[in-house]
């Protein structure tokens, strides 16, 4: 799989310039833009859409010789622009494939909006002994409550 391109909303795309700007130590770093710091091309398009758009060419390796496909961004380049449906391996074997097309969500807002609200008193017996076993899943060391964990194992 390829990263070929990033797609921002406004708010994020501000968002990660600002933080971009602000990792600089350089003044003349700053020229340089958050486009070719990533090394792919970045988009500003409408609200939820802060995802990277990954490409794949499938089968890979060649069914023919197993070797691997290699440079993959120029064949995917080359796999989009002719009409055929052929992938050419290293050693020549032409053989039929497919392009998929993956769109991976950038931000996880729902799990960092969780780990942030983190429980410190203990909502049966209100002392303040709460373990975290995860970012969701923790117990009072003084009473029996939990946060609903299902156990895995029965003795």
């Amino acid at each position: 799989m390829v990263p070929t391109s990033v797609i921002l909303s406004p708010k994020s795309y501000t968002v990660v310039e600002v933080e971009y700007l602000e990792s600089l130590q350089d003044e003349s770093e700053k020229i340089s833009t958050l486009e070719q710091q990533l090394g792919l091309p970045v988009s500003v398009r409408s609200d939820d859409t802060d995802i990277v758009v990954v490409k794949e060419l499938v089968p890979n390796p060649c069914p023919i010789c197993h070797h691997p496909l290699k440079f993959l961004r120029e064949l995917i380049e080359r796999f989009e622009n002719e009409e055929s449906n052929l992938i050419r391996c290293p050693l020549g074997h032409r053989y039929s494939g497919i392009l998929k097309v993956y769109h991976l969500n950038i931000f996880q807002r729902s799990e960092s909006a969780e780990t942030e609200q983190k429980i410190t008193e203990c909502p049966k017996c209100h002392r303040h002994n709460i373990q975290y076993l995860g970012p969701t899943e923790m117990f009072c060391l003084d009473c029996d409550w939990d946060s609903g964990m299902v156990a895995r194992y029965r003795v």
